[in-house]
């Protein structure tokens, strides 16, 4: 009987406390993608991508309805992908996105969801070979400037706090959209990400986690 008290007691403490910490993560904040470029660097010829700069700043902010938040991010994308196939070499990349989310949260209540529109603009060249067992490989270069992807966004974040003010925020997101145009097939499109070779490359798709580091706002 003793040992069921304590550990009703010990539930409802621990559910009194992360019902504090929700209380206090309301206000506005701004954010920064802490992970992106790392893997660029410390795994060049393992990632999808190498030696790329990724900068994602992020601004959240409540609304009056309860629970809920606006998140606006841009982000700018600079690099090269890791060849991986002999017929399809790595392709250099650059460009510039935009993306806003409505976000809520759900049960239990320290997990957030959110969903919401991308924009991309994005210019990329590189190399192309394709087998001739007869006159020989046939071999060629492309180069496209100023193409446009519209998409949508979906993703589930924890908060961690590490101090009153920073909190680390962990994002599970999916992102899939469409090009203005599909010419040539891209590896890596700027803020939609790595695109698997069995799609339709005018159609974007792609998943993975992300790490961001929040700063409250007095």
């Amino acid at each position: 009987m003793m040992k069921t008290l304590a550990a009703l007691i010990t539930i409802v403490s621990l559910a009194f406390t992360t019902y504090a910490q929700e209380d206090s993560t309301r206000g506005r904040y701004l954010g920064l993608d802490v992970i992106n470029s790392v893997p660029t660097y410390v795994l060049p010829n393992w990632y999808y991508i190498r030696k790329t700069i990724v900068i994602e700043p992020y601004y959240r902010f409540d609304i009056k309805k309860p629970d809920a938040s606006i998140v606006i991010g841009a982000g700018f994308a600079k690099g090269s992908t890791h060849q991986y196939d002999e017929f399809n070499p790595s392709q250099s990349f650059r460009g510039a996105y935009f993306r806003a989310s409505y976000e809520f949260k759900y049960r239990p209540r320290f997990i957030s969801v959110g969903y919401g529109p991308i924009i991309s603009f994005a210019g990329y060249n590189g190399k192309f070979r394709f087998e001739g067992p007869t006159f020989g490989d046939y071999e060629g270069s492309f180069q496209e400037r100023n193409n446009v992807a519209i998409g949508w966004e979906g993703y589930i974040a924890y908060d961690l706090k590490l101090s009153r003010d920073l909190s680390l925020r962990f994002l599970l997101r999916n992102v899939m959209g469409r090009r203005t145009k599909a010419s040539v097939y891209v590896q890596y499109y700027p803020g939609f990400g790595y695109t698997p070779p069995v799609l339709n490359n005018r159609f974007l798709y792609s998943g993975g986690l992300s790490f961001q580091l929040y700063y409250k706002l007095r």
